[in-house]
C-alpha cells in the first residue's frame, strides 16, 4: 500500500504540507470491475491510487471491445487530463482489484496546482509521458502483435536477432558499435537489405546513429525480457556505457541511463564532464534529464547551483523548495543566501515581484549575520512558505485595511491638515490650564494621528517623526520624549515576540490544534467544538491574534473541505467564523492572549501590577458570557447544516504521523512557553516581573538553538518595537506635560453624567470605541482610546485594568471589513473560501452585541472583588 509521501504526486512536499492536504482528500474504496469512469464522461475528479490497480480501456472506431491501453497501479494518478484540459474523459477506468483511492475534486485540484509549483510541474511531465505512453501503445496494439514480430525475427541469424533484441532498450546506438559487432556496413546493409530496415533505422537529427524502428521497439523489448530476462539485459546495458564512456559519447550515455532510471550515474557524468563542454551541449544534456526527480539534483549544492540556471522558472521553485527541505540544515550562510537570491531571481522572471523582494529581504537578512555560530538549525522549506504566506497575508490586509484609499488629492489633503494642525495649537493661546509646550504637543499629536488615518506613512514613521519633533521643538527633553524605550514593558514585548517567532517557525501550533479536533467527534457539531478547544488552547499560548487566525481558520477551511463542504457554504463558513472568533478574537481574556494587551497595559501605567493570574481571574465571567453567546447564535445561524462525508479517523491519524515525533526544536519551544506561563501564573509567590520572567524563557531559547539569528533578526517585528517605544513615550509626555490632568479635569466637567454609574459609563467607552475605530484602526486606536479615557477611571471608581480590558475588546469590531486586521487575516488566510464578507458581518452584529454584555454582565461580579468602588 502507498503512503502518501510515497505518492509521485506527494514525493516534493514537507510533511506539513502533506498532513495539511490530507485532510482536503476523499477516499474511496472500490471493488474489483467497478467502472470509476467511462470515456466521454464529464472530467471533475482526479484518482490518486493508494493500493490496488484499475485498467484504462479506449473505445475502437471499427466497433470492436475497447482495447486496454494501460494498467495502473499504487502511486499513479489517472483523470488529470480531464481535469487539466476541461475536456471529457479519454478512456475508460476498470478496477482490476479491488482498491483504494485518493479522490481530489476540481476546486482543490485548481488551488493545490496554483498555490504548489511542484505539482504543475509533476502534472506537466506525467502528461507528457503519458501521451507517448499511450501513442506507441495504441500503434502497437493496432499494427503489430507480438507474436507477429517474433515470426519474422525467426528468419533472422540468431546472432542478429540477440543483438536486436537487447538493444531494444537503447534510445539510440552507434553505428560504429553495430558494425563491430555485426562486422557489416550499416548504410549498405540498409539500403539493400529491407528486412533490416523494418527494424533499424538512421536517426535523422544524429547521422552515424541508429535507432529500432519506433513502432516495434515496445514489442522486442518485451520479447527480449522473456527471452532473456533483465540479467542479460542489464549486461548488454554495461557494455554499452562502456564503450560510450571508452569514445566519450556522453551525450549517448546519458541518454541512456536517463531512461534507465539511473539518474546518480547520469549526473555523476555530467559533474565530471560539463566544464570540458560547449554551450549546445549543456543544452543538449539539460533537455536529457529534464525527467530527473529533484532529489537527485539537489543532493550536492554545487550540483544545484549548476541547474538552476538552466531550468524553467517553476522547476527552478520545485528545486529550491526540495533543496530546502531536505538540505537546508547543512547550508551555510553563504549557500542559504545564494539559494535565496536564486530565488528571488526566478520570482521576477515570473512576474511575481514582490515575492522577489521578499527573497532578497531573506537574503539581506543572512548577509547581515554571516560568519555568526549562533544560527542553529537551518529553517526548511515550509518556514520559508510561512513567511512568505504570511507576507502575502498581510499585504492583502494592509491594502484592505483603510477608510481613505490612497490618491494624490488624499496625500495633500493630509498635508495641509497636518500643517494646520501643527500652526493652530502653536500659535492659539494656550486653554485649559495647558502650557505652551503642551499645545504643541497636542497639535504634533493630532498631525500624527491624521496620518494614521489616511495610512500614506507607515505607523513606525510617524511614531518616529512625532519624538524627532517633541525633541527639535523643545516640548519635551530627550530623555523624556525615549523614556518608553527604557520601560519593562517594552523589554517584554521584545521577548514575547520572540516567542512568537520559536513557535510558529515549526509545526507545532498544526499538532496542537490536530490533537484538539482528534478528541472530538467526526460530524460537524463535534468538529464545531474541536475548533472552539483549538482556539481556547492556544489563546493564552500564542500572544498574537493574527497568528492564531492565520492558522486557526485554514484548518477549518480544510476541515470542511473534507466534510464536503462548498465554499462559502453555511458549514464552510459556520467553522470559519466559529475558528475566527475562537483563535483571534479572544485575546483578551488573557494576558498573553495578544502582545497588544501588553501595550494597552504599559500605556494606562496601572499603579499596582496585574500579575497573569489577576488578569485571567477578572476577565473569565466576561469570557463565558461571551463564549455563550457567539455559541448560541453560531448554532443557530448554522443549523441544520448537512454534512456531505464523515471525517475518517484515519485521516486525522494519518496527518499526525505525517507531522511525525516531535522534535527537539519543538520540545524546547513548547515546554519553555509552558514554564514561562506557570511562573507568569504564580508570579504572586516568586514576586519576579513579568520582564524578568520572559527573559529567562528567551534566553533558553537562544542557548538551546531553538531561536538563531535569523528568527530574531526576521521573526520579531522590530518596526512595531519602534512604534511601541514611541507609544509608552507618549504616555510619559502626556503626563510630563500635565495633559493628563487637564484631560481628568475636561472629561469630568462634560461627561459628569455618565460617571455615577460604570455600567452606562463603559457601555459609552465601548461605543467611542466602536466609533473610532471607523477612522483609525488596530494599535494607533487602543494607543488614542487609553491615553484620552483613562483619567474618567479614578474619577469614577473603576480600576485601570478594566477601561484597557474593554477598550481591548472593543477597539477590534469588523462591522466594515478594513475595520478589523484580525478579520483581515482570518479572511484572507482562507483566500475567501471560509466565509463571505456578508456572513462575516452578521457574526460582527453579534460580536458587538456579545462585548457590551459581557462587559454590563460583569458589573456587579467587578464591584464584588473591589474593582469597581
Amino acid at each position: 500500500m502507498a503512503s502518501l509521501q510515497k505518492i509521485g504526486m506527494f514525493t516534493q512536499l514537507s510533511n506539513i504540507e502533506l498532513a495539511k492536504l490530507l485532510g482536503k482528500l476523499d477516499r474511496r474504496t472500490v471493488k474489483v470491475g467497478t467502472v470509476l469512469f467511462r470515456q466521454g464522461d464529464p472530467g471533475d475528479s482526479l484518482y490518486v491510487i493508494k493500493h490496488g490497480k484499475l485498467e484504462l480501456y479506449v473505445d475502437t472506431t471499427s466497433g470492436r471491445s475497447p482495447q486496454m491501453i494501460s494498467v495502473l497501479g499504487e502511486g499513479d494518478t489517472l483523470g488529470e487530463m480531464a481535469m487539466l484540459t476541461g475536456e471529457a474523459r479519454s478512456a475508460t477506468a476498470i478496477a482490476a482489484t479491488d482498491a483504494e483511492l485518493y479522490i481530489i475534486d476540481r476546486e482543490t485540484f485548481e488551488a493545490l496546482v496554483e498555490d504548489l509549483p511542484s505539482l504543475s510541474t509533476y502534472f506537466i511531465r506525467l502528461l507528457s509521458r503519458r501521451l507517448t505512453t499511450t501513442n506507441e501503445q495504441l500503434m502497437t496494439t493496432k499494427e503489430l502483435t507480438s507474436q507477429a514480430i517474433a515470426k519474422e525475427l525467426d528468419d533472422f541469424p540468431s546472432a542478429l536477432v540477440h543483438l536486436l533484441l537487447c538493444c531494444s532498450p537503447f534510445p539510440r546506438i552507434s553505428g560504429r558499435w553495430l558494425e563491430k559487432q555485426l562486422g557489416i556496413d550499416m548504410k549498405e546493409a540498409l539500403e539493400n537489405e529491407p528486412r533490416i530496415r523494418r527494424f533499424i533505422e538512421e536517426v535523422d537529427t544524429s547521422p552515424g546513429w541508429y535507432t529500432l524502428v519506433s513502432d516495434t521497439r515496445q514489442v522486442m523489448a518485451e520479447i527480449a525480457t522473456v527471452r532473456y530476462g533483465h540479467g542479460e539485459i542489464l549486461e548488454q546495458i554495461s557494455e554499452m556505457l562502456a564503450y560510450y564512456e571508452a569514445a566519450q559519447e556522453w551525450e549517448a550515455a546519458v541518454e541512456l541511463l536517463s531512461l534507465s532510471g539511473r539518474w546518480s550515474e547520469a549526473l555523476e557524468i555530467v559533474d565530471r564532464v560539463k566544464s570540458s563542454l560547449d554551450a549546445g551541449s549543456h543544452i543538449r544534456l539539460y533537455k536529457l534529464l529534464d525527467a530527473c526527480p529533484p532529489e537527485y539534483i539537489v543532493s550536492r549544492f554545487e550540483r544545484l547551483s549548476y541547474w538552476i540556471t538552466r531550468v524553467e522558472p517553476q522547476s527552478g521553485m520545485v528545486l529550491l523548495d526540495r533543496a530546502w527541505s531536505e538540505h537546508g540544515e547543512h547550508y551555510t550562510d553563504e549557500q542559504w543566501i545564494a539559494t535565496y537570491e536564486w530565488a528571488a531571481h526566478i520570482q521576477a522572471q515570473l512576474g511575481r515581484h514582490q515575492q522577489s523582494m521578499e527573497y532578497l529581504t531573506l537574503a539581506e537578512a543572512r548577509k547581515s549575520g554571516t560568519g555568526s555560530s549562533s544560527w542553529g538549525r537551518a529553517p526548511g522549506s515550509h518556514l520559508v512558505q510561512q513567511q512568505l504566506a504570511r507576507g502575502q497575508i498581510r499585504r492583502l490586509a494592509g491594502s484592505a485595511g483603510g477608510l481613505f484609499q490612497r490618491s494624490p488629492l488624499g496625500v495633500w489633503i493630509a498635508a495641509v491638515l497636518v500643517l494646520v494642525s501643527l500652526a493652530c495649537f502653536h500659535y492659539v493661546d494656550p486653554f485649559g490650564g495647558l502650557s505652551r509646550s503642551a499645545m504643541d504637543f497636542i497639535g504634533i499629536g493630532i498631525a500624527a494621528v491624521i496620518l494614521w488615518i489616511v495610512n500614506i506613512i507607515p505607523d513606525y514613521i510617524v511614531g518616529l517623526g512625532m519624538v524627532m519633533a517633541w525633541v527639535m521643538g523643545g516640548v519635551v527633553p530627550p530623555e523624556v520624549a525615549l523614556s518608553g524605550f527604557a520601560s519593562t514593558t517594552w523589554l517584554y514585548m521584545i521577548f514575547i515576540m520572540a516567542f512568537i517567532a520559536a513557535i510558529t517557525r515549526s509545526g507545532i501550533l498544526f499538532r496542537v490544534s490536530l490533537n484538539a479536533l482528534k478528541h472530538f467527534p467526526r460530524h460537524y457539531r463535534g468538529q464545531l467544538w474541536g475548533v472552539v478547544a483549538g482556539g481556547i488552547l492556544l489563546n493564552p499560548l500564542i500572544p498574537s491574534s493574527s497568528a492564531k487566525v492565520s492558522l486557526g481558520v485554514p484548518l477549518a477551511r480544510t476541515l470542511s473541505e473534507s466534510m464536503g463542504f462548498s465554499s462559502n457554504s453555511r458549514g464552510a463558513a459556520g467553522l470559519g467564523l466559529a475558528s475566527m472568533i475562537f483563535y483571534g478574537f479572544t485575546a483578551p481574556f488573557v494576558l498573553t492572549g495578544s502582545y497588544t494587551n501588553m501595550m494597552a497595559y504599559g500605556l494606562a501605567s496601572i499603579g499596582v501590577p496585574i500579575n497573569w493570574l489577576q488578569w485571567f481571574v477578572y476577565a473569565l465571567p466576561a469570557f463565558l458570557v461571551f463564549a455563550a453567546v457567539m455559541l448560541v447564535v453560531l448554532h443557530f445561524m448554522f443549523r441544520d447544516v448537512r454534512q456531505v462525508r464523515p471525517i475518517s479517523d484515519d485521516v486525522l491519524d494519518e496527518q499526525l504521523r505525517l507531522l511525525g515525533p516531535w522534535t527537539r526544536t519543538e520540545r524546547i519551544a513548547v515546554i519553555t512557553t509552558l514554564a514561562s506561563i506557570t511562573l507568569l501564573v504564580l508570579q504572586p509567590l516568586h514576586g519576579i516581573d513579568s520582564a524578568w520572567v520572559m527573559l529567562i524563557g528567551f534566553a533558553v531559547l537562544v542557548v538551546s538553538g531553538t531561536l538563531d539569528r535569523q528568527a530574531v533578526s526576521t521573526g520579531i517585528d522590530w518596526t512595531f518595537l519602534l512604534f511601541l517605544g514611541v507609544a509608552f513615550s507618549f504616555a510619559g509626555a502626556t503626563q510630563e506635560l500635565g495633559i493628563t490632568d487637564a484631560l481628568s479635569v475636561f472629561l469630568g466637567n462634560h461627561m459628569a453624567l455618565f460617571l455615577s454609574s460604570p455600567a452606562l459609563l463603559l457601555s459609552v467607552v465601548i461605543l467611542i470605541s466602536f466609533l473610532v475605530t471607523l477612522v483609525i484602526r488596530d494599535d494607533p486606536a487602543v494607543i488614542l482610546l487609553v491615553t484620552a479615557l483613562m483619567p474618567l477611571a479614578q474619577q469614577a471608581g473603576i480600576h485601570p485594568w478594566i477601561f484597557v480590558f474593554v477598550i481591548l475588546l472593543a477597539t477590534d469590531p469588523f462591522f466594515f471589513a478594513y475595520q478589523s486586521p484580525t478579520y483581515l487575516t482570518a479572511y484572507y488566510s482562507s483566500e475567501g473560501k471560509a466565509f463571505t464578507h456578508r456572513q462575516g458581518q452578521q457574526i460582527a452584529l453579534v460580536y458587538a452585541a456579545a462585548v457590551i454584555l459581557a462587559v454590563l454582565l460583569c458589573v456587579p461580579y467587578w464591584k464584588w472583588i473591589g474593582l469597581i468602588s
